[in-house]
């Protein structure tokens, strides 16, 4: 364990901790079983030695446990909540952020932190006030237990397909690190990849205002927003939703397209090389959806149906022309 973590654990313990530290410390502890075990490791001996008790010196304390924990071989049980829903499954990492202590009085209420996070399966859940969310494959969604006392505010890194229940008091936000959505109550899909330079948000439903530090832009239903982090430009054009939400049901679903972005398509999606040698076919154009459970060598061999071309592998490569 390195000692950024370390110092995020503590401050996440003594309850100190800053919301990027929230979102580290949740990255952290869902990459590995082992991240899992330390800290629980940790926190069992925080909890039966520290917590309620005041402390001059919260990091020496700490740093003592730590030492202790290093000496200390001793078998552990792990505890892990799994959320299912419609066949796929999803972590739900539940942080409590202690208050931190006074005199032996808590100063603050507590907090606790919801991650819910995907990893090759499509997971739905439910928030507290009823809205419906669906996370695609490698996403996570967080929120706090303040979720809806002023303001229903979540955070995603990764895509999601929102059905937000109407609360004309309290807008349902979506933080996307850099830009957010503010709705009321209606139906939206948002593309967010941390990694990635594009966010899309495609309405389906209802209205969302989208806004950046700079700009605000409100969207009608059909209407699909393409912002680039990099240059802080917007685009904007009218899409078919059922294409674009395909995903929840397991579909890749494509309508007159060149061949040459259903190749790009294939190779977000399957996350492969595919290199077109004839600039020609790439301009075709072509409509027709598969299940995602297919194959790219079976995609590719379906298409020969309809489509004039040979494909090839190359090492890990597919070669069209």
């Amino acid at each position: 364990m390195d000692h950024e973590i370390e110092q995020i654990i503590l401050r996440n313990l003594s309850g100190e901790a800053s919301c990027e530290d929230i979102l580290v410390f949740s990255e952290w502890l869902s990459s590995s079983d082992a991240h899992k075990d330390s800290f629980l490791k940790i926190k069992k001996y925080w909890d039966a030695e520290v917590a309620g008790v005041k402390l001059r010196n919260p990091e020496a304390a700490y740093n003592m446990l730590l030492e202790r924990i290093r000496k200390t071989e001793r078998k552990r049980v792990v505890r892990q909540l799994w959320i299912k829903y419609a066949g796929a499954a999803a972590v739900a990492v539940i942080i409590g952020i202690a208050g931190y202590w006074m005199g032996g009085h808590q100063a603050t209420a507590p907090l606790q932190y919801y991650s819910y996070i995907t990893g090759n399966s499509i997971s739905s859940f439910e928030l507290p006030d009823g809205t419906e969310i669906s996370l695609n494959k490698n996403s996570k969604l967080s929120y706090s237990s303040s979720y809806g006392e002023q303001v229903r505010e979540v955070s995603l890194d990764g895509e999601g397909f929102f059905t937000v229940t109407k609360d004309k008091e309290k807008a349902f936000v979506v933080d996307l690190n850099g830009s957010k959505i503010s709705v009321l109550g209606t139906v939206f899909n948002v593309k967010n990849y941390k990694k990635e330079d594009i966010t899309t948000a495609t309405l389906v439903e209802g209205s969302i205002r989208f806004e950046t530090p700079d700009q605000q832009i409100v969207l009608k239903p059909d209407q699909q927003l393409v912002f680039n982090k990099s240059n802080n430009k917007i685009d904007m054009t009218n899409v078919s939703t059922d294409l674009v939400t395909a995903w929840k049901s397991h579909l890749i679903k494509y309508r007159s397209v060149p061949f040459r972005e259903f190749l790009d398509m294939l190779k977000e999606r399957y996350e492969v090389e595919i290199i077109l040698s004839n600039e020609a076919l790439g301009d075709q154009k072509v409509t027709g959806s598969f299940d995602e459970s297919l194959t790219v060598d079976q995609i590719l061999d379906l298409m020969k149906k309809n489509l004039v071309f040979r494909w090839k592998k190359q090492g890990e490569s597919y070669v069209i022309n």
